[in-house]
This record gives C-alpha cells, sequence and structure tokens, in this order.
C-alpha cells in the first residue's frame, strides 16, 4: 500500500515522526511518500533513515498548505501508483490498515467521517454551498485526513482543484464550507460526482478525531472493549508536542488524557530522544487511568469522554428547539438551476 503525507514545519516533526513508525509497526511493507522539497535538514537525515519512507524532491503544490491534497494526489497517480492515500501528518496507526482497503474497488474514494457535530452535518448544504444541485447525501461530514482514489478519479480531484483556487471558495457560507474537506464532500455529493462509490472510516470506531471531547465520546470509548481500538488516532485539535513542559496546555484534561498522546508513548522507543519530552507530561489523573487501563488507550480518557457525551446530548437537546436548515435530492443553489461549473 502506498501512502502520501506532508509537514515542513519544525515544530511538527514530532508528528511526522509517529506516522512514520506507526505505519512502519503495523504494516512494514507499506510505503510512505512525503515531499521532500522544502524539509528542513533534521526531519530529512531522520526521515531518509527510515526503511518505508520515500523521499520525493520533485513533487510540489500550485496552492497554500491547507489546499494541497489534490495537487500531490493526482502526482503520485500520474507516477502509475495504482492507488494511493493521502494521510495527514497528524494522524497515527495503532493496527493495519489493509483491513479497509480489502475489496476496494478502483472506483471507490475512502474517506473518514467527521467527528460529533450537532449542527450543520452531512454533505448536502456543502452541495448547495459550491453552487451544485445535490444528487445524494453521505449522511455524514466528510473529513479528507484520509483519502484513498485512484487513477478514475482524476476528474474529481481537477474538480476539488479548481473550486479550491475559485472565488467562490473565498465567499462560500461558513456553515458549510471552512476547509478543503468540506469541497471534497460536497463534491462527492453533488450530481457530478453523485455516483462515484463512496466508503469511510465511522467515526469513534475505524478513527478517532482527538479534537472536541465530544468526537469521541463515553460510549464509543466503552465500546473498543469488544470493537478493538481504532486503527486510526487524529490529533485534529491539540497539538500536544507543541506544548512546553508545565504550561497550562500541557496540563490541561483533554493533554493529559489525550488519545494520541497515549498511544504516542507506545512509540517512544522509536523517536529521537530529544522528541520525547512532551510524552512525559503526566499529571496525577493521567497516570491514575495510564495504570487502570495499561493496554486501553481509549480507556483512558472515560472521563473526557463522559464530558464530551453529556456536552452532545446538551447540544442535541438545544438544537431541537433551533431551525436547521434541511437539503433533499435534487435541490439547487438558492432553489433555482444549478451554478456553472467551475
Amino acid at each position: 500500500m502506498d501512502f502520501l503525507t506532508f509537514e515542513d514545519r519544525e515544530q511538527d516533526l514530532p508528528a511526522l515522526m509517529l506516522l512514520a513508525v506507526s505505519l512502519y509497526r503495523v504494516s512494514p511493507g507499506s510505503r510512505l511518500h512525503i515531499p521532500a522539497r522544502d524539509l528542513g535538514e533534521r526531519a530529512l537525515d531522520w526521515l531518509s533513515r527510515q526503511p518505508n519512507v520515500v523521499l520525493h524532491r520533485d513533487l510540489w503544490a500550485e496552492d497554500t498548505f491547507w489546499n494541497i491534497k489534490p495537487y500531490l494526489l493526482e502526482q503520485m497517480l500520474a507516477r502509475g501508483l495504482p492507488r494511493i492515500t493521502w494521510l495527514d501528518a497528524d494522524l497515527m496507526l495503532t493496527a493495519d490498515p489493509a483491513p479497509f482497503f480489502h475489496g476496494l474497488s478502483d472506483d471507490t474514494v475512502l474517506v473518514a467521517q467527521e467527528g460529533f457535530r450537532s449542527r450543520f452535518a452531512g454533505t448536502g448544504g456543502r452541495t448547495i454551498s459550491i453552487g451544485r444541485r445535490i444528487a445524494r447525501e453521505l449522511g455524514y461530514s466528510v473529513n479528507s485526513c484520509v483519502v484513498s482514489v485512484t487513477a478514475r478519479h482524476t476528474g474529481l480531484l481537477d474538480r476539488w482543484k479548481s473550486f479550491l483556487r475559485s472565488d467562490l471558495y473565498q465567499t462560500a457560507d461558513r456553515r458549510f464550507i471552512v476547509g478543503d474537506q468540506d469541497v471534497l464532500g460536497g463534491l462527492l455529493g453533488s450530481e457530478e460526482f453523485g455516483q462515484v462509490p463512496v466508503a469511510a472510516l465511522r467515526t469513534g470506531r475505524d478513527i478517532a478525531h482527538d479534537m472536541l471531547p465530544g468526537d469521541f465520546g463515553f460510549f464509543q470509548r466503552v465500546a473498543t472493549l469488544t470493537n478493538g481500538e481504532p486503527r486510526f488516532v487524529h490529533a485534529q485539535g491539540r497539538k500536544t508536542w507543541r506544548y512546553a513542559p508545565g504550561s497550562a496546555d500541557a496540563k490541561s484534561l483533554q493533554s493529559q488524557l489525550s488519545l494520541h498522546r497515549h498511544w504516542a508513548k507506545t512509540l517512544r522507543a522509536d523517536l529521537p530522544a530529544d522528541q520525547t519530552a512532551w510524552l512525559a507530561q503526566d499529571g496525577p489523573l493521567s497516570r491514575l487511568m495510564a495504570r487502570l487501563f495499561p493496554r486501553r488507550p481509549s480507556l483512558r480518557g472515560l472521563p473526557l469522554g463522559l464530558i464530551g457525551s453529556t456536552l452532545n446530548l446538551a447540544y442535541i437537546l438545544r438544537n431541537k428547539l433551533r431551525r436547521n436548515p434541511t437539503f433533499h435530492v435534487g435541490q439547487t443553489p438558492s432553489g433555482g438551476s444549478p451554478a456553472s461549473p467551475i
């Protein structure tokens, strides 16, 4: 399997290292492709010694950091790879991802589901916001931390790029279009790409987003006793490796019980010694939960999950009193004709 990521910020080198070593540990035959043109010498030196990393000095993107995914995916497909899978650099893998790719047809796009969002979830509002008619509602918001495509998806990648370069992207309804993943979700729900098969990593089961407390709630954590740990862990919110020892951020409940950080501790021996200080910032509660659940990182965050599930319930009850927009198949922007293609 071939995976692709990008990260050139020095402060986020620990995350990139963790992605590389976690992928090698669970899937040693996989390759992690990384654009190397803008990497610092320290990163290049370490990455060049990893057996599963392939550095590319000729990979580049025309757009900004946040919008580079379709550019780099297209370039990798042009090199003859049958399938390439984007992974955000703040992901870790806890088990072999191969089961998600077994039986995946060449026509199928694999994405991740977004975590819990009580309002404006789904793809309908995003399809309308990019000026397209709705062909289907996926029933979840797309998170582009994982995007797996083949050569059959070049049209989708081209359209994704063109929208990210358009003026409409800058002026779109910010309830629905905040970043590149919202555009991708909108396109997958549109008439143009509504027939493209889509598979998704299920939030809370296949992938855990370490962002808001409710993104990986109490009952999802308890369910890992039978379902196993999520195979993907996404440090979507707090970047605990950035926090100075003893800082308020490092001491916060979300940092202390961060699922990403607790899984990272299992890989400490694979990281350079000067990149591990943040893994030792354990307070009393973090140490207690680690003792109670030595082999269950997800259960160490049960207090955080309980807070999140309680907040989720409150959000749901509150939103029942609000008028949330609803969208249906066939709906067009402003109820009129579809916008012209970008």
